[in-house]
């Protein structure tokens, strides 16, 4: 039971400094980057790929993996680009590890700390072809 004195603590979020918000915006930019004009960033994930760290990012036409390395001074480099068209299968191998298989056969694993349930519907969701 807890005293009626004692402090409770809650967990708000800070605000990124604006360093961070810097560093934060490269892997996005490397992202687009890759693009085309019409095509837009819907979801990223943090995680890592084949034992790389850095954000999985879900455009509206492809798959891409921006790795992040470093821990004062943070690169960035592009170590996957896969149109969707260009995937072959996609399923969970645990909860929180999704196999990714091109379509020529070249396989990848993303672990992350969130369920790959919650990518995989969105991941769906982009895949399916749009109702005009």
């Amino acid at each position: 039971m807890m005293k009626n004195n004692q402090n409770i603590y809650m967990y708000l979020p800070r605000r990124l400094t604006e360093g961070e918000e810097k560093v934060s915006k490269k892997w996005i930019e490397l992202a687009r980057k890759t693009m085309d004009h019409e095509d837009e960033i819907q979801k990223s994930y943090y995680g890592s790929l084949d034992g790389m760290s850095g954000y999985l990012v879900l455009s509206n036409k492809k798959m891409i993996f921006v790795q992040e390395k470093g821990l004062l001074r943070k690169t960035y480099n592009l170590v996957l680009d896969v149109p969707y068209e260009k995937l072959g299968k996609v399923s969970p191998v645990s909860r929180y590890e999704l196999a990714v298989i091109e379509a020529d056969g070249e396989k990848h694993v993303f672990t992350t700390d969130i369920p790959v349930q919650v990518i995989g519907e969105s991941l769906k969701n982009l895949m399916e072809p749009k109702k005009d």
